[in-house]
């Protein structure tokens, strides 16, 4: 190689070197974010984050109920349970999406698909494939994430952000806290990608600071993930029908017209909260005491509904220190239930079994 070709080949690995040394410090200023509030952040991924596409791989835990409870599939979906371990999501849109869940092996259990007015689910245990058109008030645009909304936190949480890296991107954290005093909520987090706001998981722990349920994204890839989003097309096409914890809900929770019928079926207060709204379907009542992470469900049912499925459920426990009680908690969720004149009275929320029990026995008897 003569001088000349050796000087202008110099010349050019250190122009190169000093443009990269240059540049450098502004593409890495380039990821960093700046500071934003949280409702600003929750504002962002409302409007945008629910909208965009990408792929990711997430761990998921989820340690809410003890092993020995069996959840029956609500509305046939695939739930993940303790034997999930990983998730992969690829959404286009919100009207477009797929979710697999994964053993620990990597084997995909079951799958739960989006497409338009199509909800599609795949469940390898029994290779069943269902599909099923939404109905119209479902059909909306709605995402995997439950994003909350600023307006929906309406003063109950305290919300705090902070930034941080998932998955090696830059990325806003989201963490709310329950104002409410005596609830087993510790936290909630939300993660969102810096630039888009897409989600990358989520985090609930109790009180003490342990994660009874979370995602996390270990891999995160921007942009529409194309066919990786279709519906599954294996397995045996049953048809759709409304599963027993389905059925059983429906008959229980579907909430007609406010009635002022039921009201003398429930005390005024519980404990320190007052008693809201009152709904009644046939012979269920529905009423709500308080507000935010800290209000109690309270449902009372005919006693024959609960007899049909079986009042000695193999997950409902003695709740200590009641002994007319039944109950189960999951850390952050409670249930307790009693026989009260031919009914059975159900107390649902973010209490301890303890509390749930002691204001039921102020309540109704």
């Amino acid at each position: 190689m003569d001088r000349k070709k050796w000087y202008a080949i110099a010349t050019l690995g250190a122009g190169a070197a000093a443009l990269a040394f240059f540049l450098a410090p502004m593409a890495i200023a380039h990821t960093r974010l700046r500071p934003m509030s949280a409702n600003a952040v929750l504002t962002r991924a409302w409007r945008t984050g629910r909208q965009t596409g990408f792929s990711e791989n997430l761990t998921y835990t989820n340690n809410l109920l003890p092993a020995q409870v069996q959840v029956p599939k609500l509305f046939n979906l695939p739930i993940p349970d303790g034997s999930v371990k990983s998730v992969n999501v690829y959404q286009q849109s919100p009207m477009s999406w797929r979710l697999e869940e994964l053993n620990q092996n990597n084997n995909v259990m079951a799958v739960i698909a989006r497409q338009q007015d199509r909800l599609v689910t795949y469940q390898a245990q029994n290779n069943h494939r269902i599909v099923a058109q939404l109905p119209g008030e479902a059909s909306a645009a709605w995402t995997l994430w439950p994003i909350p909304s600023p307006q929906s936190l309406d003063g109950q949480w305290t919300a705090t952000s902070g930034i941080t890296s998932v998955a090696g991107i830059p990325a806003y954290a989201v963490t709310l806290r329950p104002r409410v005093p005596g609830t087993l909520w510790g936290t909630v987090t939300y993660w969102f990608q810096g630039q888009d706001f897409a989600p990358l998981g989520f985090r609930v722990t109790d009180r003490s600071g342990d994660t009874v349920l979370g995602a996390r994204a270990v891999t995160f890839t921007p942009g529409n993930p194309g066919r990786a989003s279709t519906p599954p097309t294996v397995g045996q096409v049953v048809a759709w029908h409304a599963s027993p914890a389905l059925s059983q809900a429906a008959g229980q929770l579907s909430l007609g017209s406010a009635s002022a019928l039921p009201t003398a079926a429930f005390p005024s207060t519980l404990g320190p909260l007052a008693r809201g709204t009152v709904h009644q379907e046939g012979g269920t009542a529905l009423a709500v005491y308080g507000s935010g992470p800290g209000r109690v469900l309270v449902l009372s049912s005919e006693t024959k509904a609960w007899a049909r499925r079986g009042r000695a459920s193999s997950f409902l426990r003695p709740v200590p220190g009641a002994p007319h009680d039944e109950g189960v908690t999951d850390g952050v969720w409670s249930v307790v239930t009693f026989p009260y004149h031919g009914r059975e009275v159900t107390l649902m929320g973010s209490r301890s079994q303890q509390q749930l029990a002691n204001w039921a026995a102020s309540a109704w008897r």
